[in-house]
């Protein structure tokens, strides 16, 4: 149960992400929520905010294991967030649900420079993670503010996309509070979530996507550790966590243009 602002509605997704990388190959994210009225091709849209939870989650070194994202090489996703940012826009812009408004007349419309973001942390229970915002947006978690800036944009809904990026640790001999010790392998996973409000603040579009790397796909996805005390080389794995970042998030909008066309989608995913 999040904590706080409702707007952490956001980043369920991501907080899925965190939670199961590592566990299962399936992720019960639920069907997504549309009202299908509120959507059509003369509805205009604007994205007001792209987040990401602010470290790469994964297996780390004994030696790392308290570190915190900015001490650890390749740890703080803002590097993935921005090369994944314009894969986000071109995604939603080929949607045939809504009309996108460009990106940089939202980033520089006198409303959204003037709106204060709000604090850049999600609470889940007892615990608080950072956020990271993608290149010249702001962090918002209040559905009142996502409302105000429908309004002040003149747009017919608003839309905040948030992404979890993770690595998945596969084989390890022995297990040991959390840490394995053997021959390991690691695969990207992403997760992205969206959220979209109209201008009295309701929610009219709520889904998750889930992807993981599988052997095959470009860059290296799969590595090979033999050193029993060192946790993954994140820095090695950016290249595969973006590209499994746009597959996760053309896989979020499948799923909305099949929702929209009636079609029955899935409350499971596998992450394959």
């Amino acid at each position: 149960m999040l904590t706080g602002k409702t707007g952490g509605k956001l980043l369920i997704a991501g907080l899925l992400g965190w939670l199961l990388a590592g566990c299962s190959p399936m992720a019960i994210t639920g069907a997504p929520d549309v009202n299908k009225a509120a959507f059509g091709a003369k509805k205009r849209f604007a994205v007001v905010s792209i987040a990401s939870l602010k470290t790469f989650q994964g297996e780390r070194s004994m030696a790392d294991t308290f570190k915190s994202a900015d001490q650890i090489a390749g740890a703080n996703t803002q590097p993935l967030l921005n090369k994944l940012q314009p894969k986000i826009i071109a995604a939603l812009d080929k949607s045939p649900q809504f009309t996108l408004v460009p990106e940089s007349r939202v980033l520089t419309h006198r409303a959204y420079r003037s709106l204060a973001e709000d604090e850049r942390v999600v609470k889940v229970l007892f615990i608080t993670a950072d956020m990271n915002v993608a290149n010249n947006y702001r962090y918002y978690s209040e559905p009142q503010k996502y409302a105000r800036l429908a309004k002040e944009l003149g747009v017919d809904g608003v839309i905040g996309v948030t992404v979890t990026f993770g690595l998945h640790t596969g084989g390890g001999g022995v297990n040991i509070n959390g840490l394995s010790f053997g021959k390991k392998s690691y695969s990207a996973t992403a997760t992205v979530g969206a959220v979209a409000y109209n201008q009295q603040g309701e929610v009219i579009w709520k889904d998750t996507a889930v992807r993981e790397a599988e052997p095959g796909d470009s860059k290296a996805v799969i590595v090979i550790d033999t050193t029993a005390f060192t946790g993954a080389d994140f820095e090695k794995f950016h290249p595969s966590a973006v590209e499994i970042g746009a597959k996760a998030v053309d896989m979020l909008m499948a799923r909305f243009d099949d929702t929209m066309a009636g079609k029955e989608v899935s409350r499971v995913q596998s992450y394959k």
